[in-house]
């Protein structure tokens, strides 16, 4: 992503024109400024998703599964799909949301959905 940002800002640097030099780093700074830094919270009543501008928040009633993906980072799925997050400590995440969350049971390293009787 840094790249297809990044290399038409230095190519219209290079070529000498001057708009597409705006342009490009204007969608680089908005990219970033909606995406970075991200922080998640687990709060009272929902997971609290910070990322640049932006906040989600996910009640913990949504919640259907949490699991850890293939490139270390943890897959919530709730109501309306899922995301993706990168807590610092995963296991210590997990555990806060399984606190909150008592429709989910632990799985090994998962939370999924308790059975119903």
């Amino acid at each position: 992503m840094l790249v297809g940002i990044v290399a038409p800002a230095l190519i219209a640097i290079m070529q000498n024109w001057p708009w597409m030099s705006l342009a490009s780093l204007l969608a680089a700074a908005l990219v970033f400024g909606v995406s970075y830094p991200q922080r998640y919270e687990t709060g009272p009543e929902a997971l609290i998703i910070k990322a640049g501008l932006t906040t989600r928040a996910i009640t913990y009633a949504q919640i259907k599964g949490v699991k850890p993906s293939d490139d270390g980072r943890l897959a919530i799925d709730y109501g309306i799909g899922n995301v993706l997050i990168a807590p610092q400590n995963a296991a210590e995440f997990t555990e806060d949301i399984a606190k909150h969350a008592p429709q989910l049971s632990r799985r090994g390293q998962e939370l999924v959905l308790a059975a119903v009787n």
